[in-house]
């Protein structure tokens, strides 16, 4: 059977009439009691008794009516959201994110819904780690990441997306807070420190400003996120360097912080996309994101 047929059946079934439903769908009669044969023949029963007082429907069309009504019905509204889907009226986006790329994502996703609320965008915070697992597995439509994440290779394109810098975060009544930077007086402190399994970037970006400097942080304890770093440090366990985005997403009463001068300190983020993407929803992202990044 097909959806065709159950449409004439349930057509005469409500109207038990093979002449108005021929005309409901413009066909002749002949044309619609054809379609019913071959239903009648496929399903082994007749549906419908026709004698010169009208049209009774048998046990066997009693019973097929519920489960045609819902055949169709399914039939329709899955018909009815794909072409939603390829038109970008519903569907889905996944997006992969860093915390230090909050801001931007934000100013996306609003513009993103007000083009196309039907869509749904899914979003996910990763660390470095598994942000740079993702894009090689591709989980995700999106990343919003450091330019050095990306794969090289030809597989991924990108935007500029902003820049971000280091900074140092004090507890907020340490005597260094609102001191002008000086790397020399921070060598006694204690350093909390980012794990370089789990952030090996940021790891070594704050390594590298150090360096330079010539300070040795006398680190006490690492953890897996940013974000685990400055609660440490707002509860005074020590000071430590991490991007300047992160305190303002998370900033409390309880740090302070200075940006540090130096162009080593800067991090550029982009977003990134695989070349070959076939979602729909995917690519009406994509607008958006050049539309808001573009003029960069």
């Amino acid at each position: 059977m097909d959806i065709t047929q159950l449409k004439y059946f349930i057509t005469i079934a409500q109207t038990m009439n093979f002449s108005e439903a021929a005309r409901r769908y413009g066909i002749s009669q002949p044309s619609i009691s054809h379609g019913i044969g071959e239903l009648e023949k496929q399903l082994g029963a007749p549906l419908f008794i026709r004698s010169r007082r009208g049209v009774t429907m048998t046990d066997a069309g009693r019973e097929l009516l519920p489960a045609a009504l819902e055949i169709v019905d399914t039939a329709e509204k899955a018909a009815l959201r794909i072409r939603q889907l390829q038109k970008g009226e519903c569907g889905s986006i996944s997006i992969s994110a860093l915390t230090t790329a909050s801001a931007v994502l934000s100013k996306c996703i609003s513009e993103f819904s007000k083009r196309h609320p039907g869509i749904t965008p899914d979003i996910c915070f990763t660390s470095a780690r598994d942000q740079t697992i993702s894009m090689n597995d591709k989980r995700f439509d999106f990343h919003f990441a450091l330019r050095e994440m990306v794969p090289a290779g030809e597989e991924f394109e990108s935007i500029f997306s902003h820049s971000g810098h280091l900074c140092i975060v004090f507890p907020a009544d340490h005597p260094l807070a609102h001191e002008p930077l000086d790397f020399k007086r921070l060598k006694d402190e204690k350093f909390i420190g980012i794990s370089e399994l789990d952030g090996p970037t940021l790891y070594n970006d704050i390594m590298h400003v150090c360096g330079k400097h010539g300070y040795k942080p006398n680190i006490v304890c690492k953890y897996d996120r940013a974000e685990a770093v400055l609660l440490s440090v707002g509860a005074g366990l020590g000071i430590s360097i991490i991007p300047e985005e992160i305190c303002r997403v998370f900033y409390s009463e309880n740090v302070a912080y200075t940006r540090i001068p130096d162009e080593e300190a800067v991090r550029t983020y982009v977003v990134a996309w695989h070349r070959n993407m076939t979602n729909p929803s995917a690519k009406l992202f994509l607008d958006v994101v050049k539309d808001v990044f573009g003029s960069r």
